[in-house]
């Protein structure tokens, strides 16, 4: 029953993105797009609520060859089915929110009869994700890896201008280079040991396990934005916002942890891989928490936010590299918890764009007098840096309660003190961000009333974002 379910799904969103979402105009993409899109959520929903009934993981192999063994099958367990259900969830609300952001009375970007070749865009990128998670062999991620960076390029360099062309193809060649190191050694392996399913990286040599580790750790930094290929994360704010939170918030720099997730999970590697890891972990939040006070773009410190956010992520699977499988179940409640409070974040920021025609933070004041956008802005960024009640509270008091032996590394507890200076850098940022857009006076555009999918979209998310992140423990 779930398999099929899950065949639904994704053929709902590449038949979408493929056949019939570039070509519609924005009337009739709005009217397509958006049944479509929450049909193939509430079915995730629904084979989520299934499999949590009798959680047995249900391997469906599809393709399958002598020479090589598994080509090409859908992988569901717990790992797997929580992920989709955050991506498709997120990915819903965000794109319910992009039907009025992409409208022609956006400040910002104004713009008519392009909805369709967005949606279709996002509609590749959601659908490339959730197959890429369900993937049971090296050759099968590979390509879906490989279409999220086309989607991701697609998406980045919508608005045709230099910088976002720049950035586009900045965001493509980057997790591309990391494809090239990290997947085509994977599928070396495999022509090796004739076999392609992920099962294959748990009976490579211990040498072998050491350099395929370090080779897809560079293929999913890439695609997370971690130390030293982090740079495209920043430009790709180019990008229409709804994309923007997809990107940050459920899909691309998420996919990366993901992908470490399973690696570990599979090959079970060495300790030893847990040395060159951290380090780059440690460099990757000293880079972010530096980054944070010159920032006068908003989207611009979501996104070192976000490098920062991920580097917290894997984290949880250091944990898991120094023997205590508890560290996957830490990194998965961080991205859960991540990617509602993300998108929150960006579509606030979205909505600044909307409503003020501007992201500088300088030059936005009075929020208070738009209550929505002054809550939802101080809940991102309280939420965030940390502070209670919100779920990436939970998230890093679980990390911390779960940290073990690193605590007697030292280069652990550099790394698990980084994670406590990033929250207070951020944490920093984002009072004098508040203080300076909600609580001061000044010359501000009157805003006459928040459109009903920007509305829905914020209040979601700043529920999910208070309350249930602390619930959602018990379910990962």
């Amino acid at each position: 029953m779930i398999p099929v379910v899950y065949l639904i799904v994704l053929s709902i969103v590449f038949a979408y993105a493929g056949i019939i979402c570039f070509a519609l105009d924005d009337k009739k993409a709005d009217r397509v797009m958006i049944p479509l899109l929450w049909c193939s959520s509430v079915l995730q929903i629904i084979a989520a609520l299934l499999f949590y009934r009798n959680p047995t993981p249900i391997h469906l192999v599809l393709l399958k060859t002598n020479e090589f063994g598994e080509v090409y099958g859908f992988l569901i367990d717990s790992t797997s089915i929580f992920t989709a259900f955050v991506v498709s969830t997120a990915g819903a609300i965000f794109m319910t929110y992009a039907v009025r952001y992409m409208d022609e009375n956006n400040v910002g970007h104004p713009h008519r009869n392009q909805k369709g070749r967005f949606y279709g865009w996002m509609m590749l990128f959601l659908g490339s994700t959730l197959a890429f998670i369900y993937s049971s062999t090296v050759v099968q991620m590979l390509v879906f890896f490989e279409l999220m960076s086309l989607a991701c390029w697609g998406v980045v360099g919508f608005y045709g201008t230099k910088k976002s062309e720049r950035a586009a193809l900045k965001a493509l060649l980057i997790p591309n280079f990391g494809a090239i190191v990290g997947f085509y050694t994977a599928i070396a392996f495999g022509f090796k040991y004739g076999d392609f399913a992920l099962d294959f990286l748990g009976m490579l040599p211990e040498g072998e396990k050491i350099t395929l580790f370090l080779c897809l750790m560079v293929a999913a930094f890439t695609k997370s934005a971690q130390f030293p290929l982090y740079s495209w994360i920043p430009d790709a704010m180019a990008a229409p916002t709804p994309a923007s939170a997809f990107l940050h918030g459920a899909a691309m720099v998420e996919m990366g942890v993901y992908l470490l997730i399973r690696v570990v999970q599979f090959m079970k590697p060495p300790g030893i891989v847990f040395y060159p890891m951290a380090v780059l972990i440690a460099a990757t939040l000293i880079i972010s928490m530096l980054a944070y006070p010159g920032q006068r773009d908003a989207k611009k410190l979501l996104a070192y936010s976000t490098i920062a956010e991920c580097s917290i992520m894997y984290t949880g699977v250091l944990i898991a590299l120094t023997g205590n499988p508890v560290g996957i179940k830490v990194a998965l409640f961080q991205l859960f918890n991540h990617a509602y409070l993300k998108g929150l974040a960006f579509l606030t920021a979205g909505s600044f764009t909307y409503y003020f025609g501007t992201l500088d933070m300088e030059k936005i004041k009075g929020l208070r007098e738009t209550p929505i956008l002054a809550y939802s802005w101080s809940i991102a960024l309280l939420g965030l840096a940390g502070l209670p009640p919100f779920g990436i509270f939970f998230s890093k008091l679980y990390l911390f309660l779960e940290a073990g032996k690193m605590y007697s590394n030292p280069l652990g507890i550099v790394v698990l003190f980084l994670i406590l200076a990033d929250s207070v850098s951020l944490l920093y940022s984002g009072l004098k961000s508040m203080n300076s857009m909600v609580l001061s006076d000044g010359e501000r555009k009157h805003v006459d009333g928040i459109v009903r999918g920007t509305l829905f979209a914020l209040i979601i998310l700043s529920l999910i974002s208070a309350g249930v992140g602390f619930l959602m423990l018990g379910v990962v």
